[in-house]
C-alpha cells in the first residue's frame, strides 16, 4: 500500500494543476488581425494549424507535473535498493558506463536532481522504465557523450582560468546550457514561448 502513496499523490497533484491551468488560461482570442503565432510548442493547434505555445500558468502546470513523476520514479528506484545504496553503482545497476564507483543512492539522485531537473524531463526521457539498463533510446547515449563533454571542459579547460583567492573554481553543468529545457538554448536564448530565461527548472 505505502508503495502506491506517491503515484497516487502525484497524480493527485497533477489533476488539482490541470484544473488550476484551466481556470487560469487566458480566453480571450487575438484580433483577426494579429498574426498567428508560429511557434513550435507542445500542443498543436486547431485543424493542424500552427502549435500553440504554453501559456505561464500552463507550462508550470506541465513542469510540475513533471517533476512529480521523476521525484515518484526516483523514490521507487530507491526503495528497490534499500540497504545497497553505498555499494557502487555498477554492482547494483546493469549498464552503467560513465559513473562507476559511484554510490547508487547518489546515482539515483545524479539522475533526478542534475540531469532531470537541468533538462526539465522526467525518467522515461532517456530510459524505459522500469529497464532501466536498456539502451533503446538514443537520448540516453547523447547523455553520455553530454556528461563527457561536461567533464572535459570542467577538468581541461575552465580549471585552468585563474580565480580570486578564496572563490570556488568555476564550472559547467547541464543546467549551464538546458536552464530546464531539454534541448539546450542556442546564442539567441531560449526559443519563443519556452521556459524564460531564468526561471527555476521543474521541481522549483
Amino acid at each position: 500500500m505505502t508503495d502506491r502513496i506517491p503515484a497516487v499523490l502525484a497524480a493527485t497533484s497533477a489533476i488539482v494543476m490541470i484544473a488550476y491551468a484551466c481556470a487560469t488560461a487566458p480566453t480571450t482570442n487575438p484580433p483577426p488581425s494579429q498574426p498567428q503565432p508560429s511557434v513550435q510548442g507542445p500542443f498543436p493547434g486547431p485543424m493542424g494549424g500552427p502549435r500553440i505555445p504554453l501559456t505561464d500558468s500552463a507550462r508550470r502546470v506541465r513542469d510540475s507535473v513533471t517533476a512529480a513523476r521523476r521525484d515518484s520514479g526516483a523514490a521507487n528506484v530507491l526503495r528497490s535498493i534499500a540497504g545497497r545504496e553505498n555499494q557502487p553503482a555498477e554492482s547494483v545497476f546493469k549498464n552503467i558506463k560513465i559513473l562507476k564507483g559511484v554510490p547508487a543512492g547518489r546515482l539515483v539522485n545524479i539522475m533526478n536532481n542534475g540531469f532531470g531537473r537541468s533538462l526539465g524531463v522526467s525518467c522515461g526521457f532517456c530510459h524505459v522504465p522500469p529497464k532501466w539498463d536498456l539502451d533503446d533510446k538514443p537520448e540516453k547515449n547523447t547523455a553520455r557523450l553530454m556528461f563527457a563533454m561536461v567533464q572535459t571542459i570542467n577538468r581541461d579547460y575552465i580549471a585552468k582560468v585563474p580565480v580570486d583567492s578564496g572563490s570556488p573554481p568555476p564550472m559547467v553543468n547541464c543546467m549551464t546550457c538546458h536552464r530546464g529545457m531539454p534541448k539546450p538554448m542556442g546564442s539567441g536564448g531560449p526559443p519563443p514561448g519556452a521556459r524564460p530565461a531564468g526561471a527555476p527548472p521543474s521541481g522549483d
